[in-house]
């Protein structure tokens, strides 16, 4: 009897052991995997400080997730056809995402969470359809002018304040050029091969006007201050104050990158380049600064370009998950962490900027905020900053494509001047608003 008592002990003992161990995997020793294209070594240091912050968590770096932007996007989708999805990835374009199935509605995490109640409007407004939210807006860019002090002191073009409008800018750009013309010089080297300044120029004359004319609920192409703006920039174009790098000005510049060897005043382009500051003064001894975007008759409105992160539909921890993309992105604790590796690194400046108005993190970002000139300006605006819409409005990617197809051609059309904005504004915006509400009816059909 006493064997049969001692055995049965035994068995329960074994049991409580065992049942313990099953709780503890599920409790203390959840698995993330994490991925983005940003800075690797900086992303391992953050992973490893959310993993003291929560023992329990183990987070693995993926690192067979490759490419940047549009090609990330194509390996995540790939990882997802295998079952393989990170639990936690950045996303280049997140309707891409959403149509696919790749992301987890995270409403429920985010509404919780009383940090997201500092999340600038204009950004918490983002990403988030039909009252449901799939995205993280995870870090703010500025869309600024790079101004190149040297070259515009050597043609005694006056250096503009801070809170300069478009239209010094486009008079100030124009000085240069001509100054300069006979020794290659040109005004404005533009965003991505364009000026777009129809994407901005609205958002500065009016306080209730977003990029590219959203208003949230639609886009608004057939506006004047549209129709304006693109105008402006083709009348620019066509004064050869951009550059345009024609044979003739290729054999002059050689191999050499006409804005950084300084042949160019000005240059529309994000802080994520701010990285040529010290290259342009080390390499060429230029004085190179960071303007905010010139403002318009309503004021200044800083345009930033927007990043996400997203949890995955097939993780087994969202919850968890979302600890981790907060701490990688937006959150409070993760930007103090971020900031504490950055000065052990020994960085000198911020090229992304939180999301959200932390008092204590600003206050920890003031020795980077100043490195460059003019950065400062445009933080101190972020609470008036229009984002773009480039990464999570649906249709919208699709809708540039169909502008550039090869049936439509509006490129050389425009370009030879065979139709104006005031026809094809019309088309544009017809096009794209109808493309919106399709997506949106397939995403939650």
């Amino acid at each position: 009897m006493k064997k049969l008592v001692l055995l049965m002990l035994l068995v329960i003992g074994s049991f409580g052991l065992f049942a313990c161990g099953r709780d503890n995997d599920v409790t203390r020793n959840i698995v993330l995997d994490y991925a983005d294209w940003g800075d690797q070594e900086l992303n391992r240091m953050l992973i490893d400080s959310f993993m003291d912050e929560y023992p329990h968590i183990t987070v693995k770096l993926r690192e067979d997730i490759t490419g940047t932007g549009g090609a990330f996007t194509e390996s995540l989708l790939n990882a997802q056809a295998a079952q393989v999805l990170p639990d936690v990835f950045a996303i280049d374009n997140v309707p891409t995402g959403l149509s696919n199935g790749m992301l987890l509605d995270i409403t429920e995490y985010w509404d919780a969470d009383e940090e997201t109640e500092l999340v600038y409007p204009n950004i918490a407004e983002t990403a988030v359809y039909n009252g449901r939210r799939y995205a993280v807006p995870s870090f703010q860019f500025i869309k600024g002018i790079y101004i190149n002090l040297t070259l515009l002191d050597h043609y005694n073009v006056p250096i503009p304040e801070k809170d300069w409008d478009y239209e010094e800018f486009v008079a100030l750009a124009t000085q240069l050029r001509n100054a300069g013309q006979n020794d290659f010089v040109y005004g404005i080297d533009p965003w991505f091969g364009d000026l777009d300044f129809e994407a901005v120029w609205p958002t500065q004359d009016f306080e209730d006007v977003g990029y590219q004319t959203w208003d949230g609920e639609q886009f608004n192409f057939t506006s004047q201050a549209w129709i304006d703006a693109y105008n402006r920039k083709l009348d620019l174009w066509s004064q050869g104050v951009v550059v345009e790098y024609t044979d003739e000005d290729m054999e002059e510049y050689g191999d050499q990158w006409a804005w950084y060897a300084g042949y160019i005043g000005f240059r529309i382009d994000g802080s994520w380049n701010m990285w040529m500051v010290d290259g342009m003064y080390e390499d060429e001894g230029l004085e190179v600064g960071f303007w905010p975007y010139p403002g318009g008759d309503a004021g200044q409105f800083p345009p930033t370009i927007l990043d996400y992160t997203v949890v995955s539909s097939q993780t087994d921890h969202p919850e968890e998950a979302y600890l981790l993309a907060k701490w990688m992105t937006f959150g409070k604790q993760g930007w103090m962490t971020r900031l504490d590796l950055m000065e052990e690194r020994g960085d000198m400046y911020l090229d992304r900027f939180p999301t959200a108005d932390y008092p204590e993190v600003w206050a920890r970002a003031e020795n980077y905020i100043d490195y460059v000139e003019g950065v400062r300006e445009s933080v101190e605006l972020f609470e008036f900053s229009k984002p773009d819409v480039d990464k999570w409005m649906p249709g919208y990617k699709e809708f540039w494509e169909w502008v550039e197809s090869d049936t439509n051609d509006y490129w050389t059309r425009i370009s030879e001047g065979l139709i104006t904005p005031e026809v094809f504004a019309g088309e544009w915006e017809t096009e794209l608003n109808r493309r919106i509400r399709e997506s949106l009816d397939e995403y939650f059909d």
